[in-house]
């Protein structure tokens, strides 16, 4: 009687202490800007089971950590009947019984013990031996404790099994089976507590975390402005996913490694900015961000390439806290000096440099351009192609392949700036206004298709869909190096005899990353128009940024290394005399990196060109 009253104590005391840490951050949460909604319920729950219970993007992304991980997860689940099984018996009932059944589940059991015990030593190990940067310099004693007591907790398992350390019902055991049981009790109960209080509280927000994030990268609300919404100033206008993502970080370091602000030497450490986040959640969640939870000089090293995002194992959204966050600067006058060219030049222009409008309606009509007038395709020529010289060229080969292909095409002489810079600089008013102009002027000529040489441009169009007054009708959006692959395919494209040399294509972040789908079409297209086709190091979705993305392309880079130059290096270690990119910030960035780096003989190419 008495042992079952100090079991039923001790029950009580972990699950008050598990609980209360957790009904706080759930409370933080919910008080959060933003309602909870459920769409695409299907899809959200195919994505869970695959991320979540067949643990695919920690496979795929660190095979060994993440098989080793994956071991202890499922061994974890095959415990959830054990555990129940295990405090039943402490109370004289068994839910699996002695037949048949129960003696399967324990040799089950057993094996995954096993492979739980291999699993969480080779990740002890690879932490407190071979300590990766990603995981931080500091050696962390939760992660140390909760590895000591999983062992413990599958040791114990196998004495029961295998030790015939069983116990039917806690009055009758033996001195040794009852010294196990309570041994592998107080693991559980103390496991329990130490969850809450550490990274370890993934395990239970990270489930929610990963069934609702969004399919698209970082993505970003339109501000309410006519009701006062300017943006994110105190930690509770971030919403209520970036309060759910802050309490779900997983601490694994994958944002950090993939972080070009940080690898370039910067503040900017997302892995630290989620932190942050988090302590300033638990602090005080009407508390001010900038200034106090995060320096302002974080906020606007970010290029919002993606890669942190798009490597979290459970989704946490940095890039749309950052935005948001500058919109709230923004809104208060608070924001980098060099971008005050950028918001004037837009505001009075239309375009980021402030030509005049006159300059690209010239080389339209000097070169031949026809206008949209509900042809088959528009190209939607972005500012770039329409008043950068070097760019021109990119637009006018592009012209050539159209041409070349037969089909029916034009432009608009009068598109304004789709407002990328301004909205990821935060300056969402500015966006909203460039925007609006252009979705008047898309929805006024409805066209079917649009094809952008600018993936930035793509991006941006895209996001008009979930506007107050949106882009109407189904408009298929695509980048031109898939419009190319599908030219080629369809036989309007002929291939051509072998390049010269090889050469090394950059994938674009707002490509490779935001589009989805957008790495290996230009491989394909490369390879059938005759080209020699070798890879840097990091390519496809986990590429490295340029640095230009965020509106950096119009800031000033005056910490740490630049960015293009790191990326430059990377493509230079393949011996190419030809980089080839798809996106005309990326080729900006890089023809100034081969100057920095002397490689004049080096030359960088659009796909088109090629």
């Amino acid at each position: 009687m008495i042992e079952s009253l100090v079991l039923i104590a001790l029950i009580v005391v972990s699950l008050v202490m598990f609980l209360l840490p957790v009904m706080k951050r759930i409370r933080i949460v919910r008080s959060a800007k933003g309602s909870l909604g459920i769409d695409q319920a299907g899809r959200r729950t195919g994505r869970w089971i695959s991320e979540v219970i067949f643990q695919k993007k920690v496979i795929s992304q660190k095979p060994f950590a993440g098989i080793m991980h994956a071991l202890v997860f499922w061994g974890f689940l095959v415990f959830v009947l054990a555990t129940v099984d295990h405090f039943c018996r402490g109370f004289g009932v068994s839910i699996l019984g002695e037949g048949a059944f129960f003696r399967g589940y324990s040799v089950v059991a057993s094996a995954f013990a096993a492979l739980v015990i291999i699993g969480i030593t080779s990740l002890f190990i690879r932490r407190f031996v071979f300590r990766p940067s990603a995981l931080g310099e500091h050696l962390s004693w939760e992660s140390g404790l909760v590895a000591l007591f999983i062992e413990g907790l599958m040791i114990t398992y196998i004495l029961m099994v295998h030790g015939h350390l069983e116990v039917a019902s806690l009055s009758e055991a033996s001195g040794a089976a009852w010294i196990n049981w309570w041994i592998h009790s107080l693991f559980i109960l103390g496991f329990l507590v130490v969850i809450p209080r550490s990274k370890h509280l993934h395990l239970l927000f990270g489930l929610f975390a990963t069934f609702f994030k969004d399919f698209k990268l970082a993505p970003l609300e339109p501000l309410d402005i006519e009701n006062e919404e300017f943006g994110a100033e105190k930690l509770n206008d971030l919403g209520w996913f970036a309060a759910l993502g802050a309490f779900s970080c997983v601490e694994c370091g994958r944002c950090q490694e993939h972080c070009p602000a940080f690898a370039s030497g910067k503040e900017l450490n997302p892995k630290a900015f989620v932190q942050d986040l988090k302590s300033g959640f638990l602090e005080n969640a009407e508390g001010t961000i900038a200034g106090s939870c995060v320096t302002e000089e974080v906020l606007w090293q970010c290029t919002t390439c993606g890669a942190c995002t798009f490597q979290c194992p459970v989704g946490v959204e940095h890039v749309s806290s950052i935005i948001n966050t500058r919109r709230g600067l923004v809104a208060e006058g608070s924001f980098p000096s060099p971008l005050k060219t950028l918001f004037k030049s837009l505001e009075r222009h239309k375009n980021p440099w402030g030509y005049s409008s006159s300059d690209a309606e010239e080389f339209l009509r000097e070169n031949g351009y026809p206008k949209y007038e509900g042809q088959e395709v528009l190209y939607w020529l972005g500012c770039f192609a329409r008043y950068d010289e070097s760019y021109r060229k990119v637009s006018l080969a592009f012209r050539d392949k159209l041409i070349e292909a037969g089909i029916s095409w034009g432009v608009l002489y009068n598109e304004a700036c789709t407002g990328d810079a301004a909205r990821r600089a935060g300056n969402e008013f500015l966006f909203m206004e460039l925007a609006m102009e252009n979705i008047a002027l898309l929805n006024d000529h409805q066209p079917g298709t649009i094809v952008f040489t600018c993936p930035h441009c793509m991006k941006t169009i895209d996001e008009y869909r979930s506007m107050e007054e949106p882009l109407k009708g189904e408009v298929r959006l695509i980048h031109h190096s898939t419009m190319l692959k599908e030219l080629f395919d369809s036989g309007k494209l002929k291939k051509i005899d072998s390049l010269p040399g090889n050469v090394v294509y950059h994938d674009a972040c707002y490509l490779s990353r935001y589009a989805g789908r957008g790495s290996e079409e230009p491989r394909e297209y490369l390879k059938c128009r005759g080209a020699s086709l070798l890879e840097p190091g990091r390519k496809g979705s986990g590429s490295f940024c340029c640095g230009a993305g965020g509106a950096q392309f119009f800031n000033e880079e005056d910490k740490g290394e630049r960015i293009y130059r790191l990326r430059t290096d990377e493509l230079l270690e393949t011996n190419c005399k030809t980089f080839v990119t798809a996106c005309p910030f990326c080729q900006s960035m890089l023809r100034d990196g081969l100057g920095d780096r002397g490689a004049e003989d080096v030359s960088v190419k659009d796909i088109a060109q090629v």
